[in-house]
This record gives C-alpha cells, sequence and structure tokens, in this order.
C-alpha cells in the first residue's frame, strides 16, 4: 500500500496520459445535447450549469448570485457583466444558452422554435439476417436493413414545449418500433413543472434515481464527485430502456420542493424455461428476428415515486422513495442480489456549502435488508488548486433500476470504494489533473473480478489550450484487479496523446492511442492511431477520417469519439486489425434546412467473415452510409 500511494504523488509528474476514452468522450454528447436543448438563463438550475461541463464552480456560483440580484436577465450579452466569466467562456457557451422574455400569458407564443430531423442509415454488406433462407438457417430477419429515425421537437415558449421521436433499428419491421414522446409545462420560476409522457429523475447523488448524464470517474474531480438535484426532466433519447412514460410533477413553495410521479410501460424481457420469472432486463431494444419479436413487451412495469426536499441557505435535503413492480418476479443467477416483484427504494440526500468546501451524500435502502451510501466532499483551495473525495459503501443485495452513482462496476451494488482527486492550474493554459480510487468487492458474485483483495485505478492527465496555437492533451491510466478464477492480478494500462489545431485551412486533430493488458492468462496490447480534417466552404463542412488499429481482441479496444450526423453521438469501439476511414460532408442552406451524407468503411486485415449470426458479414469489410435531412431555425 506504501508503495500505491508513493506512485499516486509520483504520477503527476509523468508524461501521461489516457482516462477511459468513455469518460473523456462523453462530453462531446454532453455538448450536442445542449446545443439541442439550449438551457434559459434565467431558469437553468445550478445542477444543470455542473451537468454541462464546461463552467467552473466559481463561475457557477457567481452566476447564481448575479442572477439573483439582478431578478432576470433580459439579454445574452448580460452575462458579460458576471464576474469570472472570460471571452473564452462566453465564446463557448455561446449555442448552449438563450434568454427568453415572459410573455402575458402562459399560452401565448413567445418566439416558438421546431425542430424536425429525418435521418437514414444502412450497411451496404449484406448480413446473413436480410439474404434468402436456406435449408440449414431458415431463420432471418423481419424488416429491411435500413435504421430510420424522425425527430420533433418544438418550443411554444417558455412555459411549454414538447418532442416526438420514432424510431427503427436494420431489420425491424414497423417504422414506428420505438416511439417516444412528452409535452412539458411549467411556470416562469418553476413553481410548477408538469411532464406528460415519457420522462426520468435526477434525485441527490444518484443511488435510487440518476437519469442525467454523469462523467463517473474522470479527471474533473470536482465534477466527478458532485451531483445535484435535477428533478424531474424530460425524455429526449432514442435510447428505448431506462425511462419512466406516465405523468410527473413538480411544485415549490417557498424553500420547499415536492415531486410525486406514475409510471406504466412495458418492456422486453426472455422469460425462464417454465416461463415464471426472469433473470435479467432486456434493454437493446431489438425486434428483428421471430425470437426478438417474442420477447418485445412481455414485462410490464409499474413505477412511483415521491421527493420532498428542502432548500437551506447553505444546506440542502432530500427524502426519497420509489416503488416499482413487475408482472413476474425477477430473480437474477447470484443470490446475492435482490430478488422480487415489487421493489421499494428510500434515501436522505444532503448538500452543504461551506464556503469554499462543499459536502454532499446518500444513504439509501432496498426493502428488506440492504444499504448503500456514498459522501464526497469537494475543496476549492484556490484558483488554480481543488481536491475531491468520495467515499462509497455498497451491500451486495442493493438494487435500485435507475440507479447510477460512481463506481467501478456497472451497478451499485457489492462494492467498497474511496476516491481522491486533485486539480492543479498552472497557468492560464496549462492544467494538470489527477485520481486514485482504491476499491475492493466485499462477497463473491457471477463478476469475473475476485471479492476480497483491493484493486486501484490510477489516472492523470497534463492539458496545455492556446486558443491560436491548439488544444492538447497526454494521459495515462492504470487499472489493477484481480481475476475470479485464479486470483491471479489483472493489470490494464491504457494511454493517449491528443492534439487538436489549425493546419494550413484545415482543422487538424490526432490522436495516439495505446491499451495494454497483463495477468497471469494474458499479455495483449492494442494500438490506434487517427487523424481528423476538417475543412469549410462557405455552406459547406467537410470532415475526414482516418484511423489505422491494431488491437489482438476485444480485451485491448480503444474507444474514440467518431464524427457522426449533426445531433447523433457515436463512440465505437476499435479493435482487431483494420483501418476505418470516413468522410462527412454537410451543407447548411439559408432556408435553416440542412442536409448531411456520411460514408465510412472498415477493412479488417484478418478477417473473412464480420460479426456472428444473423449480424455476419461474409466479406473482411464493412460499409455504412448515412443521411439527414434537418430543419433547425
Amino acid at each position: 500500500m506504501k508503495r500505491l500511494i508513493f506512485i499516486y504523488w509520483l504520477f503527476p509528474f509523468w508524461l501521461a496520459a489516457q482516462q477511459s476514452a468513455e469518460l473523456t468522450e462523453e462530453k462531446q454528447g454532453i455538448l450536442n445535447y445542449y446545443q439541442q436543448n439550449p438551457l434559459d438563463i434565467n431558469e437553468a438550475s445550478e445542477a444543470e450549469l455542473l451537468a454541462m461541463g464546461i463552467l467552473q464552480a466559481n463561475q457557477i456560483d457567481t452566476f447564481i448570485m448575479h442572477r439573483n440580484r439582478i431578478g432576470r436577465f433580459y439579454s445574452l450579452f448580460e452575462l458579460q457583466t458576471i464576474p469570472n466569466w472570460d471571452l473564452t467562456t462566453l465564446r463557448t457557451i455561446q449555442a448552449l444558452f438563450v434568454c427568453r422574455t415572459i410573455p402575458p400569458h402562459w399560452y401565448e407564443a413567445e418566439n416558438p422554435k421546431q425542430q424536425i430531423i429525418l435521418r437514414l442509415e444502412r450497411t451496404l454488406e449484406q448480413k446473413i439476417g436480410f439474404s434468402a433462407p436456406t435449408c440449414r438457417s431458415k431463420v432471418r430477419y423481419v424488416g429491411n436493413p435500413l435504421s430510420t429515425l424522425f425527430r420533433y421537437r418544438g418550443t411554444w415558449s417558455s412555459h411549454m414545449r414538447a418532442g416526438l421521436l420514432v424510431a427503427k433499428d436494420a431489420g425491424e419491421l414497423q417504422y414506428n418500433d420505438f416511439t417516444s414522446a412528452f409535452v412539458e409545462l411549467k411556470d416562469s420560476r418553476e413553481h410548477v413543472k408538469l411532464i406528460i409522457g415519457d420522462f426520468i429523475n435526477q434525485w441527490g447523488q444518484g443511488l435510487v434515481q440518476s437519469g442525467s448524464f454523469s462523467l463517473g470517474k474522470s479527471y474533473e474531480s470536482i465534477r466527478a464527485t458532485q451531483k445535484f438535484h435535477g428533478g424531474a426532466m424530460a425524455y429526449t433519447s432514442s435510447g428505448e430502456s431506462e425511462f419512466y412514460r406516465g405523468i410527473n410533477l413538480q411544485t415549490r413553495w417557498q424553500r420547499f420542493q415536492g415531486q410525486i410521479y406514475f409510471s406504466s410501460r412495458k418492456k422486453d424481457l426472455i422469460l425462464s424455461k417454465d416461463s415464471t420469472y426472469f433473470r435479467s432486463f432486456q434493454l437493446d431494444g431489438l425486434h428483428r428476428s421471430p425470437t426478438e419479436i417474442s420477447q418485445q413487451h412481455r414485462l410490464q412495469e409499474f413505477a412511483a415515486g415521491l421527493n420532498f426536499r428542502y432548500q437551506g441557505q447553505n444546506v440542502e435535503w432530500a427524502l426519497a422513495q420509489t416503488w416499482t413492480q413487475w408482472n413476474y418476479p425477477f430473480m437474477p443467477s447470484n443470490p446475492l442480489d435482490w430478488r422480487g416483484r415489487t421493489l421499494l427504494n428510500t434515501s436522505l440526500s444532503y448538500i452543504s456549502q461551506q464556503g469554499n468546501v462543499r459536502i454532499s451524500g446518500e444513504i439509501a435502502h432496498t426493502a428488506t435488508s440492504a444499504w448503500s451510501t456514498i459522501h464526497a466532499l469537494a475543496w476549492a483551495v484556490n484558483k488554480k488548486t481543488d481536491f475531491s473525495g468520495i467515499i462509497r459503501m455498497y451491500d451486495a443485495g442493493y438494487f435500485s433500476p435507475m440507479a447510477n452513482a460512481i463506481s467501478e462496476s456497472s451497478n451499485n451494488k457489492n462494492e467498497w470504494g474511496l476516491f481522491l482527486g486533485h486539480q492543479y492550474q498552472y497557468s492560464k493554459y496549462k492544467r494538470f489533473s489527477s485520481y486514485i480510487d482504491v476499491f475492493r468487492f466485499p462477497k463473491a458474485s457471477s463478476s469475473q473480478w475476485a471479492a476480497g483483495p483491493l484493486g486501484w485505478e490510477l489516472l492523470s492527465r497534463f492539458q496545455w489550450d492556446r486558443r491560436k496555437l491548439g488544444h492538447y492533451f497526454a494521459q495515462l491510466k492504470w487499472t489493477h484487479k484481480y481475476l475470479a478464477d485464479s486470483k491471479s492480478p489483472h493489470d490494464l494500462f491504457q494511454a493517449s496523446l491528443d492534439w487538436n489545431r489549425p493546419l494550413l485551412r484545415f482543422q487538424w486533430h490526432g490522436r495516439i492511442m495505446w491499451s495494454h493488458i497483463e495477468s497471469k492468462e494474458q499479455i495483449e496490447s492494442g494500438y490506434l492511431y487517427l487523424n481528423d480534417f476538417e475543412y469549410h466552404l462557405k455552406r459547406f463542412k467537410m470532415q475526414m477520417r482516418t484511423a489505422w488499429v491494431w488491437s489482438g481482441s476485444y480485451d485491448t479496444r480503444l474507444y474514440a469519439y467518431e464524427p457522426s450526423l449533426p445531433f447523433s453521438f457515436l463512440l465505437p469501439a476499435y479493435y482487431d486489425p483494420s483501418t476505418r476511414n470516413l468522410l462527412l460532408i454537410e451543407y447548411k442552406g439559408e432556408n435553416k434546412i440542412s442536409v448531411a451524407l456520411k460514408i465510412a468503411r472498415t477493412d479488417y486485415f484478418q478477417k473473412e467473415v464480420i460479426g456472428s449470426g444473423l449480424d455476419a458479414i461474409a466479406a473482411s469489410h464493412k460499409t455504412d452510409i448515412g443521411l439527414q435531412v434537418a430543419y433547425i431555425p
């Protein structure tokens, strides 16, 4: 352990690199989301500002204080008068905020805006699922190879907005295989907020309800350790699983806030052989083959919840309870996991601000006897330095289907951990961040990782930003665990070097990534080198990517955000020796209509068949195309 502590404090001085790409690239998805759903500066909460991942804690504090003092903004230009909001910040957020005036009546139009997106995508090579049946293989997909999406979002005023999404995956028969919609009504100061349709909740630190964006363990330690109460939020994603469908009412009176919701929806599941229970939730939303169609909408879920919250001057606390019931009992294979048909979760959460120190936490309970708790501290020492820490303890039997608190495993259960992070701003352009997370899985489970021994994760990142010279960072990450079968150590090292700078008339983005696994059973490495070039010509925007991949298997996969059609987000896993090339062309017309075309192709060096089962392609290459037409005022 002394060696571990020594390495942590030595880490900052290595020319270090790779945080998990899933976390780094998620910020791009957050920005895409807020470009489509800009925040009203008169209504944006502290939680929403923090979730953007752009503003520093002191900038958010001065914004809230300034708004409370003046009462209401009447123009975005007023943001220039807020202390700590420099020109770089204003340029970054200008497309992510709006300033709406108050109409005389809630039903009157106030600068109404409508957004419409139509997207078509497909793979050119034929998958077995779309070929003619044979005597040996008769099962095929029931639909065509097109993936389609239609999205409408309309804002009538600051009091009213609505959304509709209709989508199908390749191989599905119905073009409305998945439909999601909502109507949101609220008053000017959100004393009353009503959502009818699809919604999510963000409560406390995410042990019971965590529907918003989460950076998880991140080099930005302050943001990684702090979650805020977001309350009820309309569901606007194309994901088909983790949301509620029904009615959500939120009210506020002085320092008190109350929320209640009811939901009823059907989900997919695979029943046991005797059709009496199910082992896990089906989250992929695919209904292409007769087998997948037979699993569709077989699980009926009823849910309800209450949240009471008090906001004091320096402290806030909330008491919440949720109830969920299914028509079949949930019986996971691990006997330590929660089992049953009716689930009851209760939690108490708090946030306290004392000067430049913020502490927050949540204690949650799953009936009848499982507990989970998380407590976090964020300390802004000065303008250049901040520290953060998290203590978490999750019982093996704890379960909440909408939980997403910080953890090493994908579920908030059977884990103890301590996270320590810090960030130092060398100058206006140079910043260093680092964290250590020590964790332990107390009891044996179905996971591949051993129970008992301590594991850890170390990360360090150096970042250098110059507006005219470009943006650069280097990262290093080391994850140490023990395999359950052999109890032997398993080390995963990841590194990356990234740059984004102008080159002649192009914007050039490049990245070099390395992943290495070392254990008694496996020694393997993976490499990725990519280049992106962006070029603007009048109303045209062109993006090109060339990537070279050399990876032994999926275990040494590497993630990198990929340029995609506007208002979509793609984070593919690069693995197996291959190259990937893409071209993305976007045209923005004068009539607010834009057209985008994407062509991407992957060529594998050592494969003659790509994929498996009905998704298999009898070729060494795979070509994806996408076309999108959008009306964005």
